[in-house]
């Protein structure tokens, strides 16, 4: 069936919401030290109660590097009730008169299934089944909710930060609705070939570098953001290089504002936001 207009078949999991702040210092540096113990520790505290909510998601905070924020928080849920909690108790911390919000991107865990809709579509095709009609759209469904229960599905759609790869580097992206350059222009076919290609450059960095792709179309002003971890952060700038070549980059997506930091753990953000290296 060449030329199908159809979106990919897609599972999605945990909620996200990425925070990102930039520390008001004058302010910090203003209050006795104790006061300031006191300021950081409730938001320290907070997030060791997030680091691990099991099924239920879990939290981290980063310090960026430029980029025009000092401080982001990372938070996977279930659902968006649970963001919106994580957020106003953020809000409510004493601290939070010393953060200045800069940037905030809300999306969900996305995984597309470009060749099982490629190969589902042909099937249904030969069937004489119109994959954009009922009984196709139910065969589709079908399809991609076989294959949520998959253990290396389930990782993905619900990610952990690999212990081994502190670093995180996320930007938010779109594809191009440009005369000649509309992504959602092109058939499926030939979207699924251009997807396997970019996907075989991302697989080059398996273990050096985890991604996390969560779906914002209809959440956010993007289409998609990107979230990256790894052990040596040179190997963001490799592997975004590295992509920028392959079809799919370079004709048909646009991107955001780039943040690369590095996780802290309770006694890290203390030591951060009390004014010593952490």
């Amino acid at each position: 069936m060449p030329g199908t207009q159809i979106a990919p078949l897609t599972l999605e999991g945990w909620y996200v919401l990425h925070q990102f702040f930039r520390v008001a210092w004058p302010a910090l540096k203003s209050v006795s030290p104790a006061d300031r113990a006191h300021l950081v520790d409730e938001l320290s505290e907070l997030l060791s109660q997030w680091e691990d909510l099991g099924e239920g998601g879990w939290s981290g905070a980063y310090r960026i590097v430029g980029g025009g924020a000092d401080l982001h928080l990372l938070h996977f849920r279930s659902d968006l009730e649970g963001l919106a909690a994580a957020e106003d108790a953020v809000a409510w911390t004493d601290l939070a008169d010393a953060l200045d919000p800069v940037y905030d991107f809300l999306s969900v865990v996305e995984l597309g299934f470009y060749r099982l809709t490629t190969q589902t579509v042909e099937r249904l095709g030969e069937e004489g089944v119109d994959p954009t009609g009922q009984d196709g759209r139910a065969r589709l469904h079908a399809a991609v909710q076989a294959e949520r229960d998959k253990g290396y599905v389930r990782g993905r759609l619900y990610p952990r930060q690999p212990e081994e790869m502190p670093y995180l580097c996320f930007y938010p992206m779109d594809k191009r609705r440009a005369p000649g350059q509309n992504w959602y222009g092109l058939g499926l076919e030939t979207r699924n070939d251009m997807m396997i290609d970019h996907g075989g450059t991302g697989r080059l960095y398996a273990g050096r570098v985890s991604q996390v792709i969560t779906g914002s179309t209809g959440l956010d002003d993007w289409e998609w953001g990107v979230t990256l971890f790894a052990g040596d952060p040179v190997d963001f700038k490799h592997l975004v290089t590295e992509m920028r070549f392959d079809e799919v980059s370079a004709e048909y997506a646009d991107f955001g504002p780039f943040y690369v930091g590095r996780r802290l753990d309770a006694a890290g953000l203390r030591a951060l936001l009390r004014g010593r290296a952490p």
